[in-house]
């Protein structure tokens, strides 16, 4: 039996992620001895790639640690409620698939043509939170990538006079769960082409994706135009996002009491 081939480009992707992931973990110490990760998969392609690389550190690591990919299923009409369950089963994933009917919450709750993604990701992200102290999780794993990241920096610029995005790693104050996010790094693109080659059964969110008009898709479009003059802009952003300079920024609790030199 011939053992297939892996086109160079798609080795070269497989590389980049893996590397960036596995620096994200250990720059900020996402994963350590003992963790039981509870894996928020939603179906996309984004949590599919984070579960599949996660498992494959979890068989390499010198480190032993647990994982749980957990499905919400929210209760939208049409959901393919047999794809996940299917894929952990394939892959060997131990799994919990929940049902909370969410959607109809939403719904009901924001009239008016208001977007959904607000109220939708508060309530997910509750369910996730007990579901990870239900399960004896300490940490829980979000598939957030850069654009998420640098869209969420963005609107709150633009839009809430802040400078704040998505923390790769912290810790909530209610419930002392840790949350990790070991894709930030990666752009989207990149994930959507290992993904498609992967010939994953991607589970599309039909919820916020049918709204039209929202600020997030702006900055999404604004990004694509950035990037034509500026192909770097992606990384750039992201450096800005490491490399503040409190001195240059306008918070009085920031300020040193030294006179900043240029």
């Amino acid at each position: 039996m011939e053992t297939a081939v892996t086109p160079p480009e798609i080795k070269k992707l497989h590389n980049r992620i893996n590397s960036e992931i596995g620096k994200a973990i250990a720059e900020f110490k996402m994963i350590e001895e003992g963790d039981k990760i509870m894996i928020a998969v939603s179906g996309g392609k984004d949590s599919l790639c984070m579960l599949h690389f996660l498992k494959a550190f979890q068989s390499k690591a010198p480190i032993n640690f647990e994982i749980l990919a957990v499905n919400l299923d929210q209760g939208q009409p049409g959901f393919p409620d047999h794809i996940l369950p299917e894929l952990f089963k394939n892959w060997e994933v131990p799994h919990h698939i929940e049902f909370r009917d969410t959607y109809s919450v939403v719904v009901d709750k924001i009239k008016g043509g208001k977007t959904y993604c607000s109220l939708c990701s508060r309530l997910r992200r509750g369910v996730l939170y007990d579901l990870a102290k239900k399960f004896g999780c300490n940490k829980l794993a979000l598939g957030h990538h850069l654009d998420d990241l640098i869209e969420t920096f963005l609107m709150n610029a633009f839009y809430s006079g802040q400078l704040a995005s998505m923390a790769p790693h912290y810790q909530t104050e209610k419930e002392g769960i840790s949350v990790i996010r070991p894709l930030y790094a990666l752009e989207e693109e990149i994930i959507a082409q290992y993904a498609a080659h992967q010939e994953w059964p991607i589970v599309p969110c039909n919820l916020c994706g049918s709204q039209d008009g929202m600020k997030r898709q702006y900055i999404k479009n604004l990004l694509v135009k950035l990037k034509e003059d500026n192909p770097q802009i992606k990384s750039s952003i992201l450096n800005a996002m490491r490399n503040p300079d409190p001195n240059f920024l306008l918070a009085p609790a920031l300020w040193s009491g030294d006179i900043p030199h240029s």
